[in-house]
C-alpha cells in the first residue's frame, strides 16, 4: 500500500498534479519546520526548502535510471537535509552538522551539487519573472515557447515587428537585471 502512496506521489511531481503536490506540502512541512527551526530557519525557509526538494526530485525522475529504493517520506526528507545542510555550510563558511539520523540520509550521485544550483538557479528565475509586469510576463513566455516574432506581435496586438523585438529585449534585460540583483544570485556567484 505504502509503494503505491510512494509511485503516486512520484507521478504527481512528474505531471504537476496540485492536489496531491498539497498532500505533499502538508504532509512534509512539520518535519521540515522540526529540521530547520533548531537552526535558526523560518516558515519561508521551509516552504523555499520544499520547492527546491520538489524541483530537485523532479529533476532526478526524470532520469531514466531513477529507482525510488525507500519510502518517498524518507526520500524526501534526506532531500530536504542535504539542502538545508548545504544552505547553513553557505551562510556559515564553515562546517555545519544537523542532528545526525541515518535513517534519512541519502547517498547522491556526484551531480548533486549541479542539481541543487540548477534548482537555486531556477527558484531565482521563477522570482524575478513574477516581479515582471503582466506584458513582460506574456511577451516573455510566447518567446520561451518559440513563437516567432510575428506570432508574439500578432497575440500581443503590437504595432510593428521593430516595436515587438524592442519589447522583447527590454523585458529580457529586465529580468536579468532583477535576477542579478537576487541575493540567492549574488551567492552563487561568490
Amino acid at each position: 500500500m505504502a509503494e503505491l502512496r510512494d509511485q503516486h506521489y512520484i507521478e504527481a511531481i512528474k505531471t504537476g498534479d496540485r492536489v496531491v503536490l498539497q498532500t505533499i506540502y502538508q504532509t512534509m512541512m512539520p518535519s521540515l519546520l522540526r529540521l530547520i527551526k533548531p537552526t535558526g530557519g523560518s516558515i519561508d525557509d521551509a516552504k523555499d526548502l520544499f520547492q527546491d526538494a520538489i524541483v530537485l526530485i523532479f529533476k532526478k525522475i526524470q532520469q531514466p535510471d531513477f529507482t525510488l529504493t525507500s519510502a518517498f517520506s524518507t526520500y524526501f526528507y534526506g532531500i530536504c537535509r542535504n539542502i538545508w545542510a548545504n544552505q547553513l555550510k553557505k551562510k556559515s563558511s564553515g562546517h555545519v552538522t544537523l542532528e545526525e539520523d541515518t535513517k534519512y540520509n541519502v547517498v547522491t550521485d556526484g551531480d548533486w551539487h549541479d542539481l541543487e544550483e540548477q534548482t537555486t538557479r531556477t527558484r531565482i528565475f521563477y522570482r524575478a519573472f513574477r516581479q515582471l509586469g503582466q506584458d513582460c510576463q506574456q511577451l516573455l513566455q510566447l518567446f520561451f515557447q518559440q513563437k516567432t516574432m510575428e506570432e508574439i506581435m500578432q497575440e500581443m496586438q503590437l504595432g510593428s515587428y521593430d516595436y515587438a523585438r524592442r519589447r522583447k529585449y527590454l523585458c529580457k534585460g529586465k529580468l536579468t537585471e532583477l535576477m542579478k540583483n537576487d541575493p540567492a544570485y549574488q551567492e552563487l556567484s561568490r
